[in-house]
């Protein structure tokens, strides 16, 4: 129950004439019957002893003495009540605007957070909007243009890295037995959703991000680590040679050139190993084998050179 239901009493300050008026019609009553029964109280007082008698007075004059006091001390109380009670009244009030300024100050600090993080929104880049798209065309192929033409082979997409390099994959077909692969880096490709024959997507490359990588005659990209997955050589004729022997044991190394004379060489060791490299890959990877084979005690046997293109940068051993 708040103060404006509890229900009014005729004995508080606040009904302040209503008490002084019970108080006056008392005081009234109480001159009257000490003036009309004055002569009964006389001729009662005059049979007991003198101290009696000044206790009857003291008691009678104390009583509305005392019954005073009490009365101005009530008055004081009650003022005192009514000025706290006013005080609560405005301490709620003001309570109550502090929180609708703190839900308005709360309201205006979401309203400008909301407008910072809108102003503050990282932009999506070119890579980005573009490894997205990629990403969810992941195993389609695509039509893809570069310079003034298009590639023979429309590639698959097969993955798209967090540094938004994408890889591009062909695999084994007839028209094209070489698988490859290749990686473009997303912020430099064009990329159209406009479908072109089996492919959603076709996509024009700025700059290729690394050199094309053959990949043998695989058809399938998870097949990429098997042994199919080794480049096709083209084999030309025999650039350089040399034979190695160990008590009845034999070893070799053969350099074939390209048959289309590309720098591109052919590296066979009778141990199985075979690299197509460059001519300076190719000539650290015979060296290191030569002296691998010298270090295990075989000893150094005939040796030839034929014509190169591309000079072998191998020494006499």
């Amino acid at each position: 129950m708040n103060a404006a239901e509890k229900p009014s009493a005729w004995w508080t300050y606040e009904n302040f004439p209503t008490r002084w008026a019970i108080v006056v019609f008392f005081g009234i009553a109480w001159l009257l019957t000490i003036v009309l029964l004055f002569s009964d109280f006389a001729r009662v007082l005059a049979t007991r002893p003198w101290w009696e008698d000044l206790i009857v007075a003291i008691a009678g004059v104390a009583v509305p003495i005392l019954a005073w006091l009490e009365l101005r001390h009530s008055a004081v109380a009650n003022t005192l009540r009514d000025d706290a009670n006013r005080e609560r009244r405005r301490a709620n009030i003001l309570s109550e605007e502090n929180a609708e300024l703190a839900a308005e100050l709360d309201a205006e600090r979401n309203k400008q957070l909301a407008q910072i993080a809108a102003n503050t929104r990282r932009v999506v880049s070119p890579a980005e909007r573009n490894a997205e798209i990629l990403r969810r065309h992941i195993g389609a192929c695509l039509s893809v243009t570069e310079g003034q033409g298009a590639w023979p082979t429309a590639p698959l997409v097969v993955a798209v890295n967090e540094a938004n390099i994408a890889t591009l994959f062909a695999p084994s077909v007839g028209s094209n037995p070489q698988a490859w692969c290749i990686q473009v880096d997303c912020g430099e490709l064009e990329i159209a959703e406009i479908p072109q024959g089996a492919c959603p997507l076709r996509a024009r490359v700025l700059r290729r991000y690394g050199p094309l990588v053959p990949l043998g005659e695989i058809t399938r990209w998870e097949d990429r680590n098997l042994p199919a997955a080794a480049p096709i050589f083209n084999r030309g004729g025999n650039a350089h040679y040399l034979l190695f022997s160990r008590q009845g044991e034999a070893r070799s190394l053969y350099v074939y050139t390209s048959a289309d004379g590309s720098n591109s060489f052919l590296l066979e060791a009778s141990t199985g190993e075979r690299i197509v490299a460059d001519n300076v890959e190719i000539s650290k990877r015979f060296v290191l084998l030569a002296i691998d084979y010298l270090a295990s005690g075989f000893s150094r046997g005939n040796s030839g050179t034929s014509g190169s293109p591309h000079r072998l940068y191998i020494p006499m051993f």
